[in-house]
């Protein structure tokens, strides 16, 4: 391996990086964009926003938003890490230069986790709620979204999943539960 690092200049790992973002490029225009898949993950990026606008409340939207954008930006970044690593890939994507799976990264999760936060205040059926909810994506929505050809494991298990589910969801409620008293004072 180092040989072939050695032979390598960055004039040539230009053009590897050319070559592999023109072949997934035509990938994704010739079988994913418009397909089945991905009208599904369009639906996913828009829906969830419509009953969470009807449910959240609105007298605590900067509270709940605030969960919301930080829940989003986790997602995507450990997304992002997981198909840098290797660790899974994206087989239908809504936008093919994105690494990460955008519909579940800034609305599903967010969507889910933030009405969670507003429906469950006491930190008890809060923590049940979570653990629900992180079950239902690792064990149902990630195999799902395997046998839907959208998502696809190479070197993680949907076990592994489900306790970043959980830490994600009770570290931020910790978090904005601090930020919110911080700035009431």
């Amino acid at each position: 391996m180092s040989s072939l690092i050695s032979t390598v200049n960055p004039v040539h790992l230009y053009e590897i990086q050319q070559k592999w973002y023109d072949t997934h490029y035509d990938y994704w225009v010739e079988h994913v964009l418009f397909s089945s898949n991905w009208w599904f993950l369009l639906i996913i990026l828009i829906i969830p926003w419509i009953p969470w606008w009807i449910l959240v409340d609105k007298s605590r939207l900067f509270e709940i938003m605030t969960l919301g954008l930080f829940v989003a930006a986790i997602a995507a970044f450990l997304d992002s890490i997981g198909v840098i690593w290797g660790l899974w890939t994206y087989e239908s994507k809504m936008i093919q230069m994105l690494p990460e799976l955008l519909p579940i990264d800034y609305s599903l999760l967010p969507v889910t986790h933030m009405l969670i936060y507003q429906w469950f205040p006491r930190w008890r059926n809060f923590v049940l709620a979570h653990i629900i909810l992180s079950a239902g994506g690792a064990f149902i929505a990630e195999p799902l979204f395997v046998w839907m050809n959208i998502y696809e494991l190479h070197e993680w298990r949907h076990i592994y999943s489900f306790p970043i589910y959980i830490a994600i969801g009770v570290i931020l409620k910790w978090f904005v539960g601090r930020l919110k008293r911080l700035t009431s004072m």
